[in-house]
């Protein structure tokens, strides 16, 4: 028997033991093999926010600026890498489908009335849900593309609310992800009272997401926050649409009436005499406020900043009108402030919170 037999035929008994060995076998993590960290697609200084081999979403109320963000993070892949990027919009009637490449080509300075091979758009408005999975797998396979969005992945399903519907749909897109090697970013509206994402569709792309954030509107500008992330998570981040329509990260212009408002929140949170630690102060500004766990923090941040609110040596918060730090309680108080301090202790032991502070 020669050389080339003897090799064919290893070649045939490996594939038959492929053939014959049991499934938890071929899922089995092996230790003895060096896995690679996944390759990042996007990211903010050293955060992660994207990676290759994941999938991750973007949520938001209607008109938050969503379609815009995908055009800022499809840019700034394109002019970072060298990757290819595929838009899949299910939403927008085709003219606006057209405007959103199109602001993609100008951002990157290329011709607006010639397409790039670097950049696929398309537009499965027309189409039904069936159809729009079977075209958005062909386009993966056949293009490889790094970074996928699909805006939106709630018209891949006929009931956002069918948990198989669902678990299918997210398990087709983690599969596409793996196998080809790309990541992909789903786009679905929040709802308009809680601000969950909609429907079980909604909850199961949260479970299997790298990354979900939220994008809120501010009127003129957007605030981009994480939600959830797997990795470290990133900062919060604003943009805005500037004079040629396009986006553009920005800084938010504080304004009096911005710290007006933010001082309210915190007179009504804090009156004289009451201290709260952070954690205390965060969830009761979540209740009051109805916002997330970051969103709360970013509000605490913004209210130290601009002078509202103080922090004690404790650690505790209590507002500005209250200039001397020797006055507050568990700092030492005098004689003047046992009053302030018998209020904050009465309300910490009605909430069951007490602790004996001392330096």
């Amino acid at each position: 028997m020669n050389e080339t037999t003897s090799l064919t035929i290893g070649q045939i008994n490996s594939d038959i033991e492929k053939l014959t060995e049991p499934k938890y076998r071929q899922a089995q993590v092996d230790l003895s093999v060096d896995v690679p960290e996944p390759v990042p697609v996007l990211k903010q200084g050293d955060y992660v926010i994207f990676s290759r081999g994941n999938i991750s979403t973007i949520g938001g109320k209607a008109k938050s600026r969503k379609t815009f963000l995908i055009v800022l993070f499809a840019a700034d892949c394109l002019e970072n890498g060298d990757g290819k990027i595929l838009i899949v919009d299910t939403e927008m009637a085709l003219a606006h489908t057209y405007k959103t490449a199109r602001r993609i080509h100008r951002m990157m300075e290329w011709d607006t009335y010639r397409n790039n091979d670097r950049l696929t758009v398309l537009s499965l408005r027309e189409y039904a849900p069936t159809d729009r999975v079977a075209i958005l797998k062909e386009a993966i396979e056949q293009l490889r593309p790094e970074l996928v969005f699909l805006d939106g992945i709630r018209d891949l399903v006929f009931d956002i609310n069918d948990s198989r519907e669902a678990t299918e749909n997210v398990g087709m897109l983690m599969k596409l992800s793996s196998e080809l090697d790309c990541h992909i970013c789903s786009i679905l509206h929040e709802n308009k009272g809680n601000g969950q994402l909609r429907g079980h569709l909604g909850t199961e792309i949260i479970n299997k997401s790298e990354t979900v954030m939220s994008v809120i509107n501010n009127g003129d500008t957007s605030t981009v926050e994480p939600t959830y992330t797997r990795n470290m998570p990133f900062e919060a981040f604003t943009f805005r649409v500037n004079e040629e329509g396009l986006p553009e990260y920005c800084d938010v212009p504080v304004t009096p009436t911005k710290v007006n408002k933010i001082r309210k929140i915190f007179d009504a949170l804090l009156p004289n005499g009451i201290t709260l630690s952070y954690s205390d102060l965060r969830s009761e500004l979540m209740k009051a406020e109805n916002i997330k766990t970051s969103a709360a923090q970013n509000r605490i941040s913004e209210a130290v900043s601009f002078g509202i609110i103080i922090k004690s040596q404790s650690g505790y918060y209590f507002p500005k009108s209250i200039s001397d730090e020797s006055n507050m309680p568990f700092c030492r108080p005098s004689l003047s402030s046992y009053a302030s301090y018998l209020a904050a202790s009465i309300y910490c032991l009605a909430r069951g919170e007490f602790r004996n502070q001392r330096e």
